[in-house]
């Protein structure tokens, strides 16, 4: 399932931009929005550690968004 939106939270942005390296920022945001818009899990073992330790922390965020996105799709509720 493609979305069209997610909600990008402030305590993502300001975790990324703690990242020393512009590589880490774009590894960063590729890897969120890949995730949220397409369901596209990242490969692991190519994330950079700080890349990973965001995705850990932001992953489980993510997949409720999902979720209740897809219900309310349904007609659910939240």
């Amino acid at each position: 399932m493609k979305r069209k939106q997610f909600t990008f939270y402030l305590s993502f942005h300001e975790t990324v931009q703690n990242f020393a390296t512009k590589s880490e920022k774009l590894q960063a945001y590729e890897t969120l929005c890949n995730y949220a818009l397409y369901g596209k899990a990242p490969e692991i073992e190519e994330l950079k550690p700080s890349v990973l330790a965001l995705f850990s922390m932001a992953q489980p965020v993510l997949d409720t968004a999902w979720r209740r996105s897809k219900s309310l799709q349904k007609g659910g509720k939240l």
